[in-house]
């Protein structure tokens, strides 16, 4: 029975990470993985683009992580995301910088950054045992000392939980390490959906499923009162709404849901004003008088939205735009700038991206990443309470706990 310097329960994104580096340290390491291979939840990223970083200065990491950020700058400062980028260079992948400084690997393919992990792995040695469920950890006088699986104990001076939250179970993520944690007195926060989609109250959303809203400012409501606010990409869904707007805003109106629906506003124009509009929209009704209006709204909105968008204002879609009247080109500027949705609740937290929730970050070293209540126990990645925007944030906490951890040992 081997006496390992590092287990490590999990193989995501932290937990390969952590290991490739702390066997690049010459340490002898384990890494114990539940599922029949390491990194499926990674594959699943971005629709399996991967978005693994942002190209974000420090400050603006820390702002997004909220009270989270703090305790991330050891980590960040450690494993940033130039360093992450020059890692993944090492192993052959190229990057590139998309859209609000969202950082993918050239090819697109997420397995290319498991490859490398895979790689690093490889490279340091690391002992890896597939289907392996880690059921409880071993202490002994405040101490871990080692692990108990259904293939038997592994003892190790060190360990390190990185099993993630408990969205998309079918990869791994159910939750194990929240238990284990508790089991070495570990206070954990509820975990909760921090990146979902939400269904609706109105059923013509499904009328419109897989069509995006670009450049739209979203506004949430609750009692009348403004929660949150977004602009970006929105995406009806058949259930109700999704989208990167909408998912960056999600975290807060989770947590508003429980005192009720959340009211959202969608102002499709958001650069235009309502007396503007209102002149375009005149330009193209005396223009094209003989066809439809919703020949007319093709401006403005995707076909497939102005159809349905007209029956919101209750005219016609087939009526000849020089047959509406001032009232109803009133209603349908207006809409433009003010669609309703009424949001009841969030998908399933299945479905949630991240998990908001886990080990409390109080009870853990920031400088380090060992837990204050057992020693030789370790935390990294989505496991702890710690969770940040769409846009590369969460993967660089991962790899940059990961990192810290395995540097720590």
């Amino acid at each position: 029975m081997n006496n390992y310097d590092l287990i490590v329960i999990g193989g995501g994104p932290a937990g390969m990470m952590a290991a490739g580096r702390a066997g690049e340290r010459g340490k002898q390491v384990l890494l114990l993985e539940k599922m029949d291979s390491p990194g499926k939840k990674l594959l699943l990223c971005a629709r399996g683009r991967c978005n693994v970083t942002n190209t974000a200065p420090l400050h603006a990491f820390m702002q997004v992580y909220g009270r989270g950020g703090g305790f991330l700058r050891t980590a960040l400062e450690t494993f940033d995301n130039e360093r992450l980028r020059t890692f993944l260079l090492s192993y052959g992948v190229e990057t590139v910088v998309e859209n609000k400084g969202r950082v993918f690997p050239q090819n697109q393919r997420a397995d290319s950054v498991l490859h490398a992990l895979e790689a690093y792995l490889h490279d340091g040695h690391v002992t890896i045992h597939k289907n392996t469920r880690v059921s409880r950890l071993i202490l002994e006088a405040g101490r871990v000392i080692g692990v108990e699986t259904q293939k038997g104990i592994f003892l190790g001076k060190n360990t390190l939980i990185a099993t993630g939250g408990v969205s998309y179970p079918s990869t791994g993520s159910t939750g194990d390490g929240y238990t284990l944690a508790a089991s070495a007195g570990h206070t954990i926060q509820p975990p909760r959906p921090a990146i979902i989609a939400f269904e609706t109250e109105e059923t013509w959303v499904k009328a419109l499923q897989g069509t995006p809203i670009k450049n739209a400012t979203i506004i949430a409501y609750q009692r009348n009162k403004k929660i949150a606010e977004h602009f970006g990409e929105a995406l009806f869904t058949h259930y109700g709404i999704s989208g990167p707007a909408i998912l960056d805003i999600s975290k807060t109106i989770v947590g508003c849901l429980s005192n009720g629906p959340v009211q959202l506003h969608i102002d499709f124009k958001p650069n235009q004003a309502l007396e503007k509009l209102d002149e375009t929209l005149l330009h193209q009704i005396r223009k094209f008088g003989s066809k439809t209006i919703k020949s007319c709204l093709t401006l403005f909105l995707p076909e497939k939205v102005a159809h349905v968008f007209l029956g919101i204002c209750n005219v016609d879609p087939q009526k000849k735009a020089s047959q509406i009247t001032l009232q109803e080109r009133k209603k349908i500027v207006k809409h433009f700038k003010d669609v309703h949705l009424t949001l009841v609740r969030h998908r399933p937290i299945e479905e949630s991206i991240i998990t908001a929730g886990g080990v409390c970050l109080d009870e853990v070293d920031a400088k380090t990443l060992e837990s204050k209540r057992s020693k030789g126990l370790y935390f990294a990645g989505e496991t702890l309470d710690i969770d940040g925007p769409t846009g590369g944030f969460n993967l660089q906490a991962a790899f940059s706990t990961g990192y810290l951890a395995g540097s720590s040992i």
